[in-house]
């Protein structure tokens, strides 16, 4: 299976989305379920095929040439823009984890929305996002990768807003009402992030404009070759790079474009694992890593990055700490590890940011799914304080959950203690400040996230459902993920623990590795720092639980409200522009009357016509009569008058 040609990848899950789509009856029952689950496998298993064949040099496969002749850039150069895909340690890292832990996410969905009226539609969806974020990580240009940034755009507001018309399940008509209040809550929340992401989107295209305005290509390879060998302004390049960093703020949820992620948790559960941990959130941080020739000679725009991710991983834990919904406090927490992300990348710590993508993949798709399968068991309840208790009810589940939450609180053994420290000692060696910022975020993390463990595992049961544990097609996936939220870290053992820093190695091959040499003794100090953060918080989450008074105060209600971040967009933003809205709704109806009334008198002579235009003959005799009749009588009348 080496010679396996990689369009293969993207092409079996958009082959398993048209016929999901276009023919979904020869699919009855859970049968469509286990297609798109069987595509995305293949492409795994395509993927794992070609993961050993790679070299040290990348293989690039091109298709078809797309744009020819291009327009010439500053450089006088001519350039053929082609359909084609890449292939090295980067690509075939993203590939293996959209795959992998897309397919588990599938499966588990086949009993998650075994009930739901569109189940096949969902599948086709999930497929079609599947195959866009595949062409996003493989595409060899920056053009081909926005078609995958664009197609990941629209899958994400098919699959938020999913359940557009309120969560019905009963496969019929009547299971889909007249829009009610939680149906326009998912359409708005669909429409939120389709919006939001074309703000990146543009910035995203700008940066693409500029590149080749400069450059005079669009290939990455190519444009990596000519950013060494051709000479240009610095601060052009740093203009790309800080557009390309909007488009990449906006796809992964960073500030200010922050707010439509945790909406995003309008979705099915599955779509909220999908979107949050796996494919269209980690884009972003692709998109930096992957454009690191660029943002290594530019040192503003790389700095912006670092802040951006250091403020976003503050605010997302901050807005944490005191949510109610069992999924928004997830969704949150992804908004403050994908600000860790950003925060690495942004100091050219490139294997240490793409390493705790790699492990808040296997956690956070973990915790979601656990997530949803308390939401299953407990008839759809979403608030954790009607929960409690439920390790009694489901002991699997609550094992992998808390498995969870010692990989992203950072616990040895746990997988999140291995990335998020390398993380730590990338700022420590490069910025103080945000060391200091991604310490208290250790913190912050552990407190909110013991905290969902206590509210929903422990104490008594405060809802009114009856829990059970979810069934085997559900509970395989989470185990599977706990393992490899539990053992993933090993794949970066550092030398000081008498590790060979493996995975930086294998990504280094493609991407800078950081020059950082902190001693050992520092790094030892480092490790213990981070270890204490997240022991801490836990202890603080575990007293607080038991005082039942978690974040009471200004501080609770700014973490309820996410900061007022949306009040402040609200009121800058969207209430100005409803007032200009109904101002010019007002004038418009006020316009329309004057012409309506304007119409309206001229055309009410030709009403008055068209009342004796009846049809009739014996109307129009009678019509013809009187007329005749008129005419005499006035002829007789002017003779008289005139006889007088």
């Amino acid at each position: 299976m080496l010679g396996v040609p990689l369009y293969l990848l993207p092409l079996l899950p958009l082959l398993g989305f048209a016929l999901l789509i276009c023919v979904p009856r020869l699919f009855p029952g859970r049968v469509g379920g286990w297609l798109g689950s069987g595509m995305v496998l293949a492409s795994f298993l395509i993927a794992v095929s070609r993961y050993f064949g790679l070299t040290d040099t990348s293989q690039t496969e091109t298709l078809w040439t797309w744009l020819p002749n291009m327009a010439l850039g500053e450089n006088g150069v001519t350039v053929n823009l082609s359909v084609g895909f890449t292939w090295d340690q980067l690509s075939a890292l993203m590939t293996l984890i959209i795959t992998g832990v897309g397919f588990l996410i599938h499966v588990y969905s086949v009993s998650y929305m075994g009930h739901d009226a569109k189940f096949t539609r969902f599948f086709a969806f999930l497929n079609f996002f599947v195959a866009m974020m595949l062409i996003l990580v493989l595409a060899d240009s920056y053009p081909l990768m926005f078609v995958g940034w664009e197609g990941v755009g629209t899958a994400s507001f098919l699959l938020i807003g999913f359940w557009f018309a309120g969560r019905g399940n009963p496969a019929d008509a009547a299971s889909f009402p007249a829009r009610n209040a939680e149906g326009t809550s998912n359409s708005n929340a669909a429409r939120k992030a389709f919006i939001m992401n074309r703000i990146g989107d543009l910035g995203f295209m700008l940066g693409m404009f500029l590149l080749f305005k400069t450059f005079g290509t669009l290939s990455i390879p190519q444009l990596a070759e000519r950013v060494e060998s051709v000479q240009f302004d610095t601060s052009t390049l740093e203009l790309a790079c800080l557009f390309l960093l909007v488009g990449a703020v906006g796809k992964s949820g960073q500030l200010p474009l922050t707010t439509w992620l945790p909406d995003a948790m309008a979705g099915p559960t599955p779509v909220s694992a999908l979107i949050h941990a796996a494919t269209m959130v980690t884009a972003g941080v692709y998109l930096v890593a992957r454009s690191h020739f660029l943002y290594d000679l530019a040192p503003t725009a790389s700095t912006w990055v670092a802040w951006v991710g250091g403020l976003t991983a503050l605010y997302g834990a901050l807005s944490a700490l005191n949510q109610y919904d069992i999924k928004k406090i997830l969704a949150y927490s992804t908004v403050s590890q994908l600000g860790y992300m950003f925060m690495a990348v942004g100091l050219h710590a490139y294997t240490a940011g793409v390493f705790h993508l790699l492990t808040h993949a296997f956690f956070k798709a973990l915790l979601f799914l656990a997530a949803g399968a308390v939401i299953h068991a407990v008839h759809e309840e979403q608030d954790v304080r009607q929960m409690g208790g439920l390790r009694r009810f489901m002991p699997f589940t609550h094992v992998v959950s808390l498995m969870g939450v010692l990989a992203i609180c950072g616990i040895p053994i746990w997988s999140g203690f291995f990335s998020k420290d390398a993380i730590l000692a990338a700022a420590f060696e490069s910025s103080p400040w945000l060391y200091v910022i991604g310490l208290g975020v250790a913190l912050l993390t552990a407190f909110y996230m013991g905290r969902w463990y206590f509210l929903v595992w422990q104490g008594k049961y405060r809802g009114h459902a009856h829990p059970h544990e979810a069934d085997p097609v559900m509970t395989a996936p989470l185990g599977v993920l706990a393992a490899l939220a539990t053992l993933g870290g090993f794949l970066n053992v550092p030398s000081f623990l008498g590790g060979g820093h493996a995975f930086d190695t294998y990504l280094g091959r493609v991407v800078p590795l950081e020059g950082h040499e902190i001693a050992a003794s520092t790094e030892v100090l480092l490790t213990v720092l981070a270890v204490a953060a997240g022991v801490i918080g836990l202890l603080w989450a575990f007293a607080e639980y038991r005082r039942g008074s978690l974040t009471d105060g200004p501080l609770g209600a700014a973490s309820t409200n996410a900061l007022y971040l949306d009040t402040v967009y609200d009121n800058l933003v969207s209430a100005p522009s409803r007032t200009l809205a109904g101002a010019l709704d007002t004038a418009d109806r006020g316009t329309d009357g004057l012409i309506n009334g304007i119409a309206g008198n001229a055309a009410a002579p030709g009403g008055l016509f068209t009342m004796w235009q009846s049809g009739f003959v014996r109307a129009y005799a009678v019509s013809m009569l009187l007329g005749t009749a008129a005419i005499i009588g006035y002829w007789a009348l002017k003779a008289i008058g005139g006889g007088l």
